[in-house]
């Protein structure tokens, strides 16, 4: 894990590739409004897999949050040098490196842990190693914010070592057996889960599948039969 931004100035050349930054997501990035009671508080924001920044940016250019604090770690390295991203200043320190690399000493630090459309793209054992070490180390007042498409959406690298094929689905089943604080699902088929400190006694529930034959219709069906509400763009508490 190198780190490529230090309080929100480059520590190392940043290079100039011919690849572009890129990684958008479907996520329900608006729930990250409704995880604190107070957003008026200072805040420090952890963005596992960042991406071109779009969290980061939303967070920054939101009145309520903009003097929040925020934290990237980023596996490609053309994300991690973006020129732009850097010089808006959205994020006080990145790193390139895998969310596996991120030490304990680290995790404990935010409030919030964000791994929007990240899961997909680890194998089965790795996403689940993952979950389990980020509700182990992170605070016991903090929050882990998930979104992940509930099936197996077809995606593929794009550019040469972008991280962008899609190695799993996620039942919506195993998601909801975390159970979640509160969650939204947009389209297509993609949900947002926010956790606190106690999912970890349900993590062995967390069960992603490799079946690219999980499709959207399934993956639909797996919602409907546990009667969860999905109009999308409307995040819903559970009182869990």
């Amino acid at each position: 894990m190198q780190q490529v931004v230090s309080n929100y100035l480059p520590v190392v050349a940043i290079k100039n590739h011919k690849q572009v930054p890129r990684g958008t997501s479907s996520s329900p990035k608006g729930m990250i409004f409704h995880v604190l009671n107070d957003n008026s508080e200072r805040t420090s924001v952890l963005d596992i897999g960042f991406g071109a920044g779009g969290l980061g940016e939303l967070i920054k250019q939101t009145t309520a949050t903009a003097h929040w604090e925020i934290d990237g770690i980023e596996g490609w390295e053309v994300n991690c040098h973006n020129q732009d991203l850097i010089d808006k200043k959205v994020y006080r320190n990145i790193w390139n490196g895998l969310a596996q690399e991120l030490p304990s000493e680290i995790l404990c630090k935010y409030k919030i842990i964000c791994l929007l459309d990240v899961i997909e793209h680890l194998n089965i054992e790795t996403s689940k190693w993952l979950i389990r070490t980020l509700l182990t180390f992170m605070g016991e007042d903090s929050y882990l914010f998930i979104s992940t498409p509930l099936w197996f959406y077809p995606q593929h690298q794009n550019q040469e070592g972008d991280l962008e094929e899609h190695l799993i689905g996620m039942p919506a089943s195993s998601m909801m057996a975390l159970l979640p604080i509160m969650y939204a699902i947009n389209d297509p088929l993609v949900g947002g889960f926010v956790y606190g400190k106690k999912s970890l006694n349900y993590v062995e529930f967390f069960q992603p599948t490799s079946n690219k034959n999980f499709s959207y219709e399934m993956g639909l069906n797996i919602l409907k039969s546990l009667n969860i509400q999905s109009n999308p763009g409307v995040v819903y508490k559970t009182n869990l």
